[in-house]
């Protein structure tokens, strides 16, 4: 082939090829706009972007960039599976993690704990410490330890997190005027007592912290329950953060006492229900939402329990799960969650002698939150 002939058919290839490259841009941009949007990710657990403002003055003198480019990647076409592809690439090269959530065996997906802030710890303690002084009342500690301590036997090979079980003996020595439950030597490291897919203790965890309150508080031997499985379709924090969309789900359960007792559940003082568990959470995503139905500022639970018992529980979402267990031992528990509880605990405080004050957060909120410091 002459040298002009083999010039021209290497243009005409390169000229094939950039054409080729921009119409794959163009449809692959033009049927991104033309698809159908969702306004939330299922798989993600979150709020799409909204559409953008095309407003002269958003184009010229507002966001319109950083809205378009976040708008864009949020509703790319097949989004969950270029999610998914980019996980599992991670995962096949090497990659421990991805995005703050360890590729643990067994397939468990455990969140990693690298550090916390020392200040806000000091400071949850001295809150704590202020207000069982200013009211007189010993409070009952539990701060549950994560996946990263409870499933630890089944972290990847070089992964590294905060050692909680040090940190949580460090606060409990801190908080040696008050009753703290440290559950690091009842969680068995090599059990099944947290969801594969979420961060969150499971059934099986929270009976554990159950039975150390009947042990350590009550001085009691724990009620019997029975367990019914209502879902196998839970895929939680973990699973939405990770990417790890090939991960098999979690099963739900029940937890019914043998003994069963009526129950009556008043939410943020308008919303009330009979039950503790909430059956219509089963058909969305967010599934843990089915015990004690999710996020609430104020809870009222009255129970047919006939012992003139009280508990006030001051707590973050760990202990939804625990609460169908404990309040088998109360007629009455008032439950806070100081994130969305803009109001005084205190006046909450009535009979002391027949009530019994719960701290229960999981270990890493507790070093996160800074909102115990409206506890009164």
């Amino acid at each position: 082939m002459k040298k002009k002939d083999r010039r021209k058919q290497k243009l005409f290839v390169q000229g094939a090829s950039c054409i080729v490259f921009l119409a794959f841009i163009f449809i692959l941009t033009f049927v991104n706009i033309l698809a159908p949007k969702k306004e939330f990710s299922d798989n993600e657990n979150r709020a799409l972007a909204p559409a953008v403002d095309t407003s002269a003055k958003n184009i010229f003198f507002g966001t319109f960039d950083t809205d378009f480019e976040t708008w864009f990647s949020d509703h790319f076409v097949f989004r969950d599976a270029w999610i998914e592809i980019k996980a599992s690439l991670r995962k096949d090269l090497g990659a421990i993690e991805n995005n703050g959530v360890y590729f643990a065996r067994d397939s468990r997906l455990i969140q990693q704990f690298m550090s916390y802030d020392q200040k806000t710890v000091d400071d949850n303690i001295s809150y704590l410490q202020e207000f069982s002084e200013d009211n007189d009342v010993k409070l009952n500690v539990m701060l549950v330890p994560g996946a990263s301590y409870g499933e630890k036997n089944y972290l990847p090979f070089l992964s590294s997190n905060v050692d909680e079980k040090k940190l949580i003996s460090e606060i409990g020595e801190k908080l040696e005027n008050q009753n703290f439950i440290d559950l690091t030597e009842r969680m068995d490291t090599h059990g099944n007592n947290y969801f594969r897919t979420d961060h969150h203790w499971n059934e099986n965890g929270a009976k554990i912290g159950y039975d150390a309150i009947c042990n350590l508080v009550l001085n009691k031997e724990p009620n019997a329950f029975t367990l019914t499985k209502v879902s196998d379709d839970f895929k939680g924090t973990m699973y939405s953060r990770s990417g790890a969309f090939w991960n098999r789900a979690d099963s739900i359960y029940r937890m019914d006492p043998v003994h069963p007792f009526d129950v009556h559940v008043t939410y943020d003082n308008n919303k009330e229900s009979d039950s503790l568990f909430a059956d219509d959470n089963l058909k969305i995503k967010d599934k843990y939402t089915y015990y004690l139905d999710g996020n609430h500022g104020y809870v009222n639970i009255k129970t047919g329990v006939d012992n003139k018992k009280k508990a006030i529980v001051i707590k973050d979402s760990y202990s939804h799960i625990l609460l169908p267990y404990l309040a088998s031992e109360y007629s009455e528990l008032d439950i806070f969650d100081l994130r969305y509880f803009r109001d005084q605990v205190s006046p909450y405080l009535k009979d002391k002698d027949n009530t019994d004050v719960y701290v229960i957060y999981g270990i890493e909120t507790f070093c996160q939150d800074t909102n115990l410091a409206v506890l009164w």
